[in-house]
């Protein structure tokens, strides 16, 4: 009898139930019953030799059904078979099916072998179209892993096969690349190692320039001033957020603007420019005006005020933090209205303290009468 005829009697048996070990035996024989041997090793270990560890939960899904372990069989035995006739394009074809399979389970160990067999394919064919495909594609399965830096030698790899063809690199490769520089940073950053993330942040910022992405350019000067602080190198820093606010207000991104204006008010006080803080804090406060962002002028008005208190301008300081106080009412948001008002009182306090200080020295009947009423100080008679 037939392979064929013993699946139909098993398929009834069993009902097409998902991953049924009838139905693996089943394809897993038709395999060497028609003479593919290396089809057999691979889809038997494909379905038996799955590390649950290395798979999302629904990877299993992979051999749910009779369906796929044929679509699987189908694949493998036609790159076989092709391999034979040295037909590289269409092994390399079979390979990347079952990779973008898996890919579609998130079982990206087993798609990354898959892409593995279809890059060495494209290798041996010399076809440079292929080998880019299987490295870019290599490169975003290890980027869903987290395999940050094996991920970038595939994408840069990718970039490099492409260039040196003389074609230009697509946008979206462009950005895959940008992206992964940019995720190896930020978790360098986090680990404390500053001058590395700095190092992958240039590198991020490179990459958008050369792919004219002005908006993945201004992103780039942002994280790296943001660094560079981090490393208390507020020079620096200073001169990426600048970069970065030219290039939004060239974009006529007043969010992003107005982000820039805060971050250079922050690099500038940090050196002790208080004026350049000040001129920055202002121009946020007149941007976050335009957008309409309330708790942008909260944050913009109390910085003013707590700057200007520290320079002894009491009069801007107690206009900056009324403001504050008055917006913090108008958001509803109690905690930051007990801080403001706080803050306000420390500053009034500071406006009235040279009044108070003479009629402390000068006029003990107008300091009863404050003490009584709290009556408007007036300067002391003469």
């Amino acid at each position: 009898m037939s392979a064929g005829g013993n699946k139909q009697g098993t398929s009834q048996g069993v009902s097409g139930e998902s991953e049924s070990i009838a139905d693996k035996y089943f394809v897993c024989t038709e395999c060497l019953v028609e003479g593919s041997v290396q089809s057999f090793v691979d889809l038997f270990y494909l379905t038996h030799a799955v590390d649950a560890q290395d798979t999302d939960e629904d990877s299993s899904a992979s051999f749910a059904t009779y369906e796929t372990l044929q679509f699987l069989k189908a694949r493998l035995t036609e790159a076989e078979v092709a391999n034979r006739q040295a037909q590289h394009s269409s092994v390399f074809a079979s390979y990347m099916d079952i990779a973008h399979h898996y890919q579609g389970q998130h079982d990206y160990k087993t798609s990354i072998y898959f892409l593995t067999k279809a890059l060495d394919v494209a290798r041996l064919a010399e076809d440079a179209e292929r080998e880019a495909d299987a490295n870019q594609m290599l490169g975003l399965a290890h980027e869903r892993m987290g395999s940050l830096r094996t991920a970038i030698e595939f994408h840069e790899t990718h970039r490099d096969i492409v260039t040196t063809a003389g074609v230009e690199l697509p946008a979206e490769s462009g950005r895959h690349l940008i992206g992964a520089y940019k995720a190896l940073a930020e978790e360098l950053q986090r680990q404390g190692d500053y001058t590395s993330a700095i190092g992958y942040f240039e590198r991020s910022l490179k990459a958008a320039q050369t792919l004219g992405d002005f908006a993945g350019e201004g992103l780039a000067y942002q994280q790296l001033g943001n660094a560079y602080q981090l490393q208390r190198d507020f020079v620096k820093a200073a001169e990426c957020f600048k970069k970065f606010l030219d290039i939004c207000q060239e974009t006529d991104d007043k969010i992003a603007e107005g982000s820039a204006c805060s971050s250079l008010a922050s690099a500038y006080e940090a050196v002790g420019d208080r004026a350049s803080s000040i001129k920055y804090l202002e121009a946020f406060y007149e941007v976050a005006l335009t957008t309409g962002e309330l708790t942008a002028q909260r944050e913009a008005c109390g910085r003013l005020g707590i700057i200007f208190n520290t320079a002894g301008d009491y009069t801007s300081s107690v206009h900056y933090f009324s403001k504050s106080f008055e917006i913090s009412r108008s958001l509803g948001d109690q905690k930051a209205v007990d801080v403001a008002r706080v803050n306000l009182g420390v500053a009034r306090g500071c406006a009235k303290k040279e009044s108070y200080l003479k009629i402390v020295s000068g006029s003990m009947d107008a300091l009863l009468g404050w003490k009584n009423r709290r009556t408007p100080f007036d300067d002391p008679p003469r």
